[in-house]
């Protein structure tokens, strides 16, 4: 595998910042230069990683470019997550920001990862038909945002509560990070050559990255985290690793699937999987409702978010349903010309079919024909050669010689219609006499 230039560059870029942030964390105490230093050094290392992933968009194999514009947005959600919290730490001093937006974008980045791997970009196969699957993309994102919105929105908006919301928060990450880190794993354990290495270093990505959800929860609940510090090292080591996995995208080669049909599996999986999605919410909502310990307030907030994410999921099932009408209607559209152009084709085998054997018969006929025809012409040459022949019996022997002849006209030239059918028909020998 060779790695291009601006790859190499943006990789020593990732790792002077890396280093950096060791170097800092090392000898540097807890301050606030210091967390505005640490916040700072994520957002260049995704920036870095956004700049590198970029150099892929213009390798044009299968789905690889759409799966790389993908990563980067996920990768540019993560950035403006991480900017925000630099504004965050530095208002921190002043106020009590919410920390909802940051969350917010951070879960929908990890929305982003999840539908790129779901493209299966070593298939040569995969995105062939994307009509549909924009929608299921739409779907999981709302669910997703309507699973923060009840689990963990309702202890910032209804009253900031961080006990109750920083576990809810930090579960519903460690859930994404954990089906992302599954589903590679079923693909890793699928793929081999290039593409194993490929996947098992996105494994890697996420394992360190939800390690540092986890570390940084852990770290935030016992008081002792502070940004810049050794924290912060599995996080900027996974964005690390998300650099060097860009210098992938020149070699990697989509690959044909060895089972048929894996593509139309694919996407009707997807499918059911958004719809149980829907399906989940107001499961989860009478599961809460049973809930005696939930204040009032955050109680009517998640009733009210119910409502309006399932108002809002039902109409994007419509419209993937009304889609799905008009591609019905289409198929079925198809399918009666192709079978008119089926039956046309068939009645036009079947007289192919009849004229060949007519052409056959005709073909026999004219040989069984030439034979008789030839023995009389025989016969009626040798009657005018006999000198003791009446002047009457000469002139019908004569005339028996020219109908032959027009006879064996009209045979050639049937015989040389039945060997070339768009040649013009010649006019027999005796019509022409006649004419």
């Amino acid at each position: 595998m060779s790695i291009q230039l601006r790859h190499k560059v943006f990789l020593g870029i990732a790792g002077a910042i890396f280093v950096s942030h060791v170097g800092v964390a090392a000898f540097f105490n807890q301050s606030f230069g210091l967390t505005m230093f640490g916040d700072a050094l994520p957002c260049a290392m995704l920036l870095t990683a956004i700049l590198a992933v970029r150099e892929n968009f213009r390798f044009h194999r299968a789905v690889l470019p759409l799966f790389w514009k993908l990563m980067a947005a996920g990768l540019f959600q993560m950035l403006l997550s991480q900017a925000y919290w630099f504004y965050y730490d530095s208002l921190r001093r002043y106020s009590t920001p919410s920390p909802v937006i940051g969350d917010t974008l951070f879960l929908l980045a990890h929305v982003f990862f999840l539908s790129a791997f779901v493209l299966r970009p070593h298939s040569a196969s995969a995105g062939r038909d994307m009509r549909f699957r924009h929608l299921d993309f739409a779907l999981l994102t709302f669910w997703w945002l309507a699973l923060y919105g009840y689990f963990a929105l309702p202890w910032q908006s209804a009253g900031q509560d961080f006990s109750k919301y920083n576990p809810a928060y930090y579960l519903l990450t460690l859930i994404q990070h954990l089906m992302i880190i599954v589903g590679l794993a079923v693909v890793w354990s699928r793929s081999k050559g290039l593409w194993r290495t490929f996947y098992g270093s996105f494994i890697c990505l996420f394992v360190l990255i939800a390690t540092a959800n986890l570390l940084q929860s852990v770290a935030i609940d016992r008081g002792i985290y502070y940004s810049g510090g050794f924290f912060d090292t599995p996080f900027l080591l996974s964005l690390l690793l998300v650099t060097v996995v860009a210098t992938f995208g020149p070699s990697l080669q989509p690959e044909e699937d060895k089972a048929p049909n894996r593509e139309i599996n694919q996407s009707l999986w997807t499918a059911r999987i958004a719809m149980v999605a829907i399906l989940s919410l107001p499961v989860i909502a009478l599961f809460g409702s049973f809930e005696k310990s939930v204040p009032e307030q955050v109680a009517a907030f998640r009733l009210r978010l119910v409502f309006g994410a399932m108002l809002l999921l039902s109409g994007l099932v419509f419209w993937k349903l009304t889609l799905l009408a008009r591609e019905l209607r289409r198929m079925v559209s198809l399918s009666q010309a192709s079978l008119e152009n089926l039956k046309n084709v068939q009645a036009r085998v079947t007289h192919s079919q009849k004229l060949a054997a007519l052409g056959r018969l005709a073909a026999g006929a004219t040989h069984e024909i030439s034979n008789p025809l030839t023995a009389i012409l025989g016969y009626s040459e040798l009657l005018t050669d006999i000198p003791s022949l009446s002047p009457p019996d000469r002139e019908s022997a004569q005339i028996i010689q020219k109908q032959v002849h027009r006879a064996q006209g009209a045979v050639n030239s049937l015989r040389n219609t039945l060997r070339n059918p768009d040649s013009p028909h010649p006019i027999p020998v005796g019509e022409r006499e006649d004419s």
